[in-house]
This record gives C-alpha cells, sequence and structure tokens, in this order.
C-alpha cells in the first residue's frame, strides 16, 4: 500500500506524460512507365503494397507516407540501361519532393549484367534532383529500402536490416535506431521543404 501511495505521488510531481510526436506525413509524387500506351508496367495494387510496407517499416521513425499517381511515363522511360536513362528521369524532379518512378526494368550501371530492383538516383549535372526509381520485379520492401537511402542511409552487411541485402528471416526485417533517427530527421526536412513551395 505504502509503495503504491509513493508511486502515485511521484506520478503527480512528474507531470503529464510527454505527448508522442505527431507523424510526418510526406506524399510520394509517383509515375508510372507505360510498356505499350495506355498499359503501365505495374498496377495499383503492387503499388499500394509498396507504399503499406514502406509505411510499416518506417512507423518507428513516426513516418507516413501516401502516393499520389501522376501521368504515366512514356514508353521510351520503361527501359532504365545506362546513367544517362536515369539522369533523365531525376531530371523531371524540378522541385522538392519524393519522387517515385516504377518502370519496366532497371539494369545495374556498374555491372551491366546485372538487373536491379531500385535505386536512389541523384541526376548526376544537378545532385539536388533526385528520385526512387523501382523496377516492376521489386519485392514488397524495395520501396522502404530506397526511401532508406533517400534519407541519408547507407548499406549495411547486418542481417535482416533494411538496409542491407542479407536475409534471413524476412518477417524480423526492421531499421535501427540510428538509421530511424536519420529517416525521422530526413522526413522532418523534407516535409519542411514541400510546404516551403
Amino acid at each position: 500500500m505504502r509503495l503504491t501511495l509513493v508511486a502515485a505521488l511521484l506520478l503527480a510531481l512528474a507531470g503529464p506524460a510527454p505527448a508522442a510526436a505527431a507523424p510526418v506525413e510526406l506524399t510520394l509524387e509517383v509515375r508510372v512507365a507505360e510498356s505499350a500506351p495506355g498499359e503501365p508496367v505495374r498496377d495499383a495494387a503492387w503499388l499500394d503494397a509498396q507504399v503499406a510496407e514502406a509505411n510499416r517499416l518506417m512507423a518507428p521513425a513516426d513516418v507516413h507516407f501516401t502516393a499520389r499517381v501522376g501521368p504515366p511515363l512514356p514508353e521510351r522511360h520503361a527501359r532504365m540501361e545506362t546513367r544517362a536513362d536515369r539522369d533523365a528521369l531525376a531530371a523531371l524532379a524540378r522541385k522538392p519532393g519524393i519522387r517515385v518512378y516504377v518502370v519496366a526494368s532497371l539494369r545495374d550501371v556498374d555491372e551491366p549484367d546485372r538487373m536491379r530492383q531500385g535505386v536512389h538516383w541523384r541526376r548526376r549535372a544537378n545532385r539536388a534532383q533526385r528520385c526512387v526509381i523501382l523496377s516492376a520485379v521489386a519485392a514488397p520492401s524495395v520501396l522502404a529500402h530506397e526511401l532508406g537511402h533517400f534519407f541519408g542511409n547507407p548499406h549495411t552487411q547486418v542481417v535482416d536490416n533494411v538496409m542491407s541485402y542479407e536475409r534471413e528471416d524476412p518477417a524480423k526485417m526492421a531499421f535501427d535506431a540510428a538509421q530511424l533517427a536519420r529517416i525521422r530527421r530526413g522526413a522532418r526536412a523534407a516535409a519542411r521543404a514541400a510546404r516551403s513551395r
């Protein structure tokens, strides 16, 4: 009984618990390439799964995304083969924001025999112009991985970390505390930049 009274007194002296931070709400400006006129390389359900997984993995950073799908990308952007192809997409990002482009295929520009599921790309002529490019074959966690790069996280070799290529148990995939802190800071900066447009 005495312990309960002491605990109650300590809680009263401490005052109310601090309010939880409101999530940072960010809009992903999405454009999907066409493989032929009127035929997008991926459908809305696939995109919804990518965004849902990014929201799940970044929830501990108090970050939440919604996707706004814009006009389709012309067929000429469907296959990313070179750095110039990627630069052409990044050049479309003329204002602050998070641009996500979905393409049919994405070749590794350093190892041309390999294909990639996604990339965070900065235009070589203007590194402020950047985007996330997702291949149509991307697994559900790829958007989260590339947004991790967008917010400043490098790769890691820690198994089951979102920023790693190593997986033992995909159900345990997560960002670590330092990565979440970078995401939180980057998301707040992105939100401020979006408000200043």
